[in-house]
């Protein structure tokens, strides 16, 4: 396991920086955030450093003092600039998007380099809590891959970490580990991060859900297009959480972006999306899964909709808010 993850390293940084609550805004990587060791090629070139030392010492080898110090200078001048290469710089984390359960949210990260030198082989990854070891007192946290970058002079860029999800709900962003062993590969100087924000992950939508429960108001549609029906109206580029039956696949066979087939649909009055129309002997995972498809089935058709829950109500309403309002709420269900 490398030390970047070691549960002591993280408890002496939090320790150092000051605790480890989330921070809000822009983190300047102050030089009392920056923590290095060498790595393992560098134990390995301190060994074969004592050994040349020894071999010059017992056989009086000048040259091969020169040889020894002149390496031990090079590999302390390269401490100093890998320390260095992470020192000044901001890291701001950016709002995320709201995904569906089971696809990666996409936590975005900017970086800044305010200095006239330019930032080369920096890494960003998370760390990603492990089980508890038997016999152990510490949760170990293991490192993801990340995303290595470079930053130049006075500029700042953009990364985007992918986080998978499995349930529903909020998730915060986890620590984040900025490490560089630039420019001999010798040390490895690293910097903790956590930043202060969270993502709404909705509910997964039912894939073979029943068709949208009755309106109310009058009629049996309402106006404007639907994802079904007689008369043809076109096609819309398609979004997440919307079914397969709805994608025209002829289209997408001749092109590279997928669509959805729209009809139009005559009628009028408002959709209700009801909790307790979804059987009661259902889960309530389930249930919660099957009105995200009926919300994202209406939303995809432009009808005019509403949810109810034990505990809240929502206006009908159209629109990417209001598609955003009701999958939120089902997203913050009490479990």
């Amino acid at each position: 396991m490398s030390i970047t993850g070691h549960p002591l390293a993280l408890r002496i940084g939090a320790w150092i920086a000051g605790g480890d609550a989330p921070q809000h805004g822009e983190v300047l990587l102050e030089r009392k955030r920056i923590y290095i060791l060498p790595t393992r090629a560098g134990l390995l070139f301190g060994a074969a450093m004592l050994v040349l030392l020894a071999g010059s010492i017992n056989y009086g080898l000048q040259l091969g003092f020169v040889l020894t110090f002149l390496a031990a200078s090079m590999a302390v001048v390269g401490m100093y600039h890998t320390h260095r290469n992470l020192a000044r710089l901001t890291v701001r984390a950016l709002q995320p998007e709201p995904v569906f359960a089971g696809d990666a949210l996409s936590f975005a990260f900017v970086l800044s380099n305010p200095t006239a030198e330019d930032r080369y082989a920096l890494n960003l990854s998370f760390l990603l809590p492990r089980r508890r070891r038997a016999g152990s007192r510490f949760r170990y946290e293991a490192p993801a891959p990340g995303v290595w970058t470079d930053v130049p002079a006075a500029s700042q860029l953009t990364i985007r970490l992918p986080l998978p999800t499995r349930r529903r709900g909020r998730r915060a962003c986890p620590r984040v580990r900025i490490r560089t062993v630039y420019p001999f590969g010798l040390w490895q100087a690293w910097a903790y991060v956590q930043p202060a924000v969270q993502a709404v992950v909705y509910p997964r939508p039912e894939e073979d859900a029943p068709p949208l429960p009755a309106l109310t108001g009058g009629g049996e549609r309402p106006q404007g297009l639907s994802a079904s029906g007689d008369d043809f109206a076109g096609v819309r580029p398609y979004q997440d959480g919307d079914p397969q039956r709805m994608i025209a696949w002829r289209l997408a066979a001749r092109s590279d972006e997928l669509a959805v087939k729209l009809f139009e649909a005559d009628g009028g009055g408002e959709l209700m999306i009801d909790f307790f129309a979804t059987p009661a002997t259902m889960d309530v995972e389930l249930r919660l899964s099957r009105l995200a498809r009926w919300i994202v089935d209406a939303e995809a058709a432009q009808w005019r909709y509403g949810l109810r829950l034990p505990q809240m109500t929502i206006p009908p309403g159209r629109g990417a808010e209001h598609r955003a309002r009701c999958l939120t709420a089902l997203a913050l269900y009490p479990d």
